[in-house]
């Protein structure tokens, strides 16, 4: 039996914005207090994202997270501690605003109107991916969710998307064929996942990943924006009707 193709997301910078980190990073970027050092060359999305992947449940896991990371941009340890409790509690409170990126919801319209399943992949928590499950009301949608809390490894290891595929083979009864499946990311550690998972990958250079990082990680397909995706051949019959 022959099945639609399977479009597994990355979350943050693909499916929706990530406003928040960045305003929360330009926010402590401009306090002289931390003495920041070797940040001339860091994009706001790249100093927000160390702190998000750095992050965990486990406070003292965080703290040891954190204080390798930032030592090379702020010198002081106590100085990154502070950092650390402080940023963790601004940038939750400017969640609220994200949104879906621009272009991407009537893409997805169209893809589940043809029977396409799509899925959401993604290293942030499940408590968070839950809320904005719920808040972007996704569901209409994704059919699949796998956040770092439900995979024992985290991209650009493939067991998040191979997770995701034994799911769907479990809940949709597919027969999964790894040359029907692709995973959309903004960064090379995504490209780098798709490809240990045996799956096709797409590059979005409308997320936060630099064209030269997204180019040399060597994707399936490289997009400048999800409204693109209707380029690929093999995408052209169900977005194109």
């Amino acid at each position: 039996m022959s099945y639609p193709p399977i479009i597994l997301f990355d979350f943050d910078g693909v499916v929706i914005t990530q406003k928040s980190l960045e305003y929360t990073a330009l926010y402590y970027l401009r306090k002289t207090f931390y003495n920041w050092q070797n940040t001339e060359n860091m994009r706001l999305i790249d100093f927000a994202r160390l702190f998000e992947e750095s992050d965990s449940k486990n406070r003292l896991v965080a703290y040891s997270r954190i204080n390798k990371v930032y030592k090379p941009l702020i010198p002081s340890i106590w100085r990154r501690n502070l950092f650390f409790i402080k940023f963790r509690r601004m940038y939750p409170k400017y969640e609220k605003y994200e949104i879906l990126k621009p272009n991407l919801e009537n893409i997805l319209i169209q893809l589940k109107k043809n029977s396409i399943l799509l899925g959401i992949v993604s290293n942030t928590s499940k408590e968070r991916l839950d809320s904005f499950r719920q808040k972007l009301n996704l569901d209409k949608y994704f059919s699949v969710y796998v956040s770092r809390d439900d995979s024992p490894k985290r991209k650009p290891s493939p067991y998040p998307i191979i997770t995701a595929l034994k799911n769907i083979k479990k809940d949709f009864n597919y027969s999964i064929n790894k040359d029907n499946v692709y995973y959309i990311g903004d960064l090379p550690a995504d490209i780098e996942c798709a490809k240990n998972a045996k799956i096709k990958s797409i590059a979005l250079l409308s997320g936060h990943g630099t064209r030269e990082g997204l180019k040399n990680s060597n994707p399936t397909f490289l997009l400048q924006n999800i409204k693109n995706i209707i380029e690929i051949e093999e995408f052209k019959k169900y977005l194109l009707d």
